[in-house]
């Protein structure tokens, strides 16, 4: 079968910037039909959720005509382009058909959430636009014959609209099995809701509890929940009163596994730099600096402790081990590192900052 001639001057550019230019309402119609809709079983809507529906089907509608619309532009500007007759009568037969499909079903996407039919009006724009876009292209058209592409692309058009009546049917028959699941869904996190809230209850009545004779990791609980600051403030205040902070500061310090990160503010609770203090804090920052983990976050860790170590370093300690130990471990992170990365700043200020702490002693 011999090909058609190719029209003179024949440009794709037109036609894509059109097709480029629907996927704005396009995007926006998909957004409106997943997120539009409130979810679970429509049945047990309430007015409000009937609201909101409303108002999604008409950002849906709004989208969906904009969309046609330009699809209907960009087809006629393809089809003067020529190509058989029949597919020229067929791609006017579908346009509408497809408007009137993609409508159907995008009001069953609003009825029955979640389900098959939301396929409908995504198909058939990208379908459409590809075959105007082909039919004004000239190195597709050289692919293959304008009677193949045609016969595949308006077929399929076809389908996607005549699936819009099982999609809905399939739809029905799947709902109750989707509005059970997203009513247990719904159940769980109403479940877990309220055991967050318990257990938020319980932490704050132990906070209320403490008293200056409370063991200081109860403090540290305290300092390291999710406060706001005027409360974390308060925190601070109140484990300033603890009377076993010092000696459970060394302690802890002297654990196998110190908990720096929860004792990242021990400079704000009035203790003492003693001997004992300055030991175990030498010690658990070395810990830190060799821990078997990524430098980078070995590195967060320490620089977490620098309030920390000015604090101490200031008042007598001497660290000079530990930072040593830390600067060897930052410099790790900023040897791979090149001149352009913006954290390589960041880690030269902290040895920088580390190596003025030093020159104290």
């Amino acid at each position: 079968m011999s090909r058609p001639a190719l029209p003179a001057q024949l440009s794709p550019s037109g036609a894509i910037a059109l097709a480029v230019a629907a996927c704005i309402p396009y995007g926006l119609l998909i957004v409106s039909l997943i997120y539009g809709p409130p979810g679970g079983d429509p049945s047990q809507y309430g007015p409000e959720d009937r609201l909101d529906q409303s108002l999604a089907q008409l950002y849906a509608i709004f989208f969906g005509v904009m969309l046609w619309i330009v699809i209907g532009i960009v087809l006629r500007i393809a089809v003067r382009t020529g190509g058989p007759r029949w597919a020229i009568i067929g791609a006017g037969v579908l346009f509408p058909i497809s408007a009137i499909a993609a409508f159907v079903a995008s009001a069953a996407s609003f009825d029955l959430p979640g389900g098959w039919s939301i396929l409908v009006p995504a198909l058939l724009p990208p379908l459409l636009a590809a075959w105007a876009v082909w039919l004004r292209s000239p190195r597709l058209r050289a692919l293959v014959t304008i009677e193949r592409a045609s016969l595949a692309t308006l077929g399929a058009v076809a389908v996607v609209c005549a699936a819009t009546i099982p999609l809905d049917i399939l739809d029905r028959l799947q709902m109750p099995a989707r509005a059970a699941a997203a009513t247990k869904n719904e159940a769980i996190v109403t479940q877990l809701a309220g055991e967050r809230a318990r257990r938020e209850r319980e932490q704050r009545d132990k906070f209320a509890r403490l008293t200056p004779e409370s063991p200081f990791a109860d403090y540290l609980d305290y300092l390291n929940a999710n406060l706001p600051e005027r409360e974390h403030e308060k925190a601070i205040a109140q484990a300033r009163q603890a009377r076993t902070r010092q000696e459970a500061a060394v302690t802890l310090l002297q654990e196998e596994k110190p908990p720096l990160f929860e004792m990242r503010e021990l400079w704000r609770l009035d203790v003492a730099a003693t001997p004992e203090l300055c030991k175990a804090l030498n010690g658990a920052l070395i810990n830190r600096a060799n821990w078997d983990e990524l430098n980078q976050l070995v590195g967060a860790y320490l620089e977490d402790q620098l309030p920390n170590m000015k604090f101490f370093t200031t008042a007598g300690c001497k660290l000079d081990p530990a930072l040593d130990a830390a600067a060897a471990r930052v410099q790790k992170i900023i040897v791979p590192m090149s001149k352009a990365d913006p954290d390589r700043e960041r880690w030269n200020a902290f040895i920088a900052a580390i190596s003025a702490l030093r020159q104290v002693h």
